[in-house]
C-alpha cells in the first residue's frame, strides 16, 4: 500500500479508463478518485466495473469491448458528453492467455490478443485525440508491460501487442506534441493483483519474484501512483516516454 495524503493533483480532471474491472486499473481509478478526478470507468464485464465505481465519488461505469471500433467511438463520445470534456485517457484493457511456443499458438489467441491489447488501445486513442486537440490538450496513459521490452517465452502475442502499443504511443506523442497532447506508457513489472493472479503455485510465484532485483512483486497501488503522476500536470514536459514500475526488472 502506498501511504500518501491526497494532494488534489487531478482536481477536476475528466478521465476515461478502460479495463477498469481488473485489479490494476481499479487501483488506478481509486487513486484518481482520491486526487479529485471525475471518471468514466469502462470494461467488458459491467458488474465488475460497477463494483469498482460504486466505491468512488464522481465515477460512472459503462460496458465496453475495446475490440469493437464502433463501440469504442461511441463510448468515447458518450464519456466526453457525460463529463463535459475529456482530459485524461487511461488504456488498461488487456488479456494474456493461451501461452504456447510461437509456432504452436492458436491463431484465435493471437487475433484476440492483438484485437484487445493493440487495436483496442488504438481505437480509444483515435477517438479521443480529436476531442482533446479541440479542447487544447490532454494526457494519454497507455498501460503496457515489461513484456513489451523483454521477451517472455511462449507469450508472443502479448509481447508483440505491448511492444506495438509502446511504439504507437511514441508516434502519437510526436505527432500531437504541439497540440497539447501528451502520450506516455506505463510499464509494470510483475504486479501482485494484476494479470499474475492466475499464477497460484508458490514455486512459480517465487520464480517471478526472483526476476526483480528488489526481490518482490510490485503492488497495484505502486502502479497507480505512477499513473497519477503521468496523468497530472506535474508531468507536463513528459511525452513519448515509458515509465517502468518494475522493481529493476529492465535494469
Amino acid at each position: 500500500m502506498v501511504n500518501r495524503m491526497s494532494e488534489g493533483r487531478l482536481d477536476g480532471k475528466r478521465v476515461l479508463l478502460t479495463g477498469a474491472g481488473g485489479g490494476l486499473v481499479a487501483a488506478v481509478a481509486r487513486a484518481f478518485a482520491a486526487e479529485g478526478a471525475v471518471q468514466v470507468l469502462a470494461g467488458r464485464t459491467l458488474e465488475r466495473v460497477e463494483a469498482v465505481a460504486s466505491g468512488l465519488e464522481h465515477a460512472e461505469a459503462v460496458q465496453l469491448d475495446v475490440a469493437d471500433s464502433a463501440a469504442v467511438e461511441a463510448a468515447v463520445a458518450s464519456a466526453h458528453q457525460r463529463m463535459g470534456g475529456l482530459d485524461v485517457l487511461v488504456n488498461g484493457a488487456a488479456i494474456d492467455t493461451g501461452w504456447a511456443p510461437s509456432a504452436d499458438m492458436e491463431l484465435g489467441v493471437w487475433d484476440s490478443t492483438i484485437a484487445i491489447n493493440l487495436s483496442g488501445t488504438y481505437y480509444t486513442c483515435r477517438a479521443a485525440i480529436p476531442l482533446m486537440v479541440a479542447a487544447g490538450g490532454g494526457s494519454i496513459v497507455n498501460i503496457t508491460s515489461v513484456a513489451g521490452h523483454k521477451a517472455w517465452a511462449e507469450d508472443v502475442a502479448y509481447n508483440a501487442s505491448k511492444a506495438g502499443v509502446h511504439q504507437m504511443t511514441k508516434t502519437m506523442a510526436v505527432e500531437y506534441a504541439t497540440q497539447g497532447i501528451r502520450a506516455n506508457c506505463l510499464a509494470p513489472g510483475v504486479i501482485d493483483g494484476g494479470l499474475t493472479d492466475v499464477v497460484t503455485e508458490d514455486a512459480d510465484r517465487d520464480m517471478l519474484v526472483k526476476m526483480h532485483p528488489m526481490m518482490r512483486m510490485g503492488t497495484t497501488d505502486e502502479v497507480a501512483e505512477a499513473a497519477v503522476w503521468l496523468a497530472s500536470d506535474a508531468s507536463s514536459f513528459t511525452t513519448g516516454w515509458t515509465l517502468a514500475v518494475d522493481g529493476g526488472f529492465l535494469a
